[in-house]
This record gives C-alpha cells, sequence and structure tokens, in this order.
C-alpha cells in the first residue's frame, strides 16, 4: 500500500510536472501500460483543471495517489469550488477539448467527480 499527496502550482507547466510524479510513483509499482495510462489520465485532468477549474499561476491543484491491492485511486482536485462541474462531452477532433473525460471512461475501471471540499475528478484501476 502506498499514497501520495501533491500540490501542483497551476499554469502551463502543471501537467508536465503531475507526469513527473506519476511516472516517479508508478513506475515499478505497476505494469507499464498501467503508468502508462495513469499518467495520460492525470495530464488531461490536470489540463482541464488549468483551463475550466481556475488553476492559473497563482493556485494549485491537488493530486492525490492511492495504491491498494488489487488498485489503484487517483484523483485531481481544482483551488475552485464552482458551481459548474466537469462533464463529458462529445469529443470535438477538429477544434479540440472533450477528450479528457471521454478518455477517462474508456481507460478507467471507475470514475466520478465530487464538488466538496473542492470540485474535483477520481478515478481507479485494478491492477
Amino acid at each position: 500500500m502506498f499514497s501520495r499527496d501533491a500540490d501542483i502550482a497551476g499554469g502551463p507547466g502543471a501537467a508536465a510536472t503531475a507526469r513527473r510524479i506519476v511516472e516517479s510513483e508508478l513506475t515499478g509499482r505497476l505494469p507499464p501500460q498501467v503508468v502508462d495510462d495513469v499518467t495520460l489520465l492525470v495530464t488531461e485532468l490536470v489540463a482541464n483543471g488549468v483551463r475550466h477549474g481556475g488553476a492559473g499561476t497563482d493556485s494549485e491543484l491537488h493530486l492525490l495517489l492511492q495504491g491498494d491491492e488489487p488498485g489503484l485511486h487517483v484523483e485531481v482536485s481544482n483551488p475552485d469550488n464552482g458551481s459548474d462541474l466537469p462533464a463529458r462531452r462529445s469529443a470535438d477532433l477538429t477544434g479540440g477539448g472533450g477528450i479528457g473525460l471521454n478518455l477517462v471512461d474508456t481507460l478507467a475501471s471507475r470514475w466520478g467527480i465530487r464538488s466538496i471540499p473542492r470540485t474535483a475528478v477520481w478515478f481507479e484501476f485494478d491492477c
């Protein structure tokens, strides 16, 4: 069992920082394909937090990784507690957008959204 919490500075470098944390924590603990999938999903959720969740350079996102037999729980919390919860929408492959939560839905075993105390998207992998 392991747990890692990290506050990640918002803004354009947030996704890269989150990727490094995920890779350093999960490489060697989980199969490489699971590490790749988790890294991709965290990148998408952090990018959404920057773009839609108020995670500018003057704020932070929160990343939680919790591993326990037989799976992994991951959560990305935005700095805001806005009234607009994230929602899946059709992917716009020409203009961008709508891809992140569709990827989460496709790759994760389970996922959801909570709004208290901060807006967060979580997902789980059965490994």
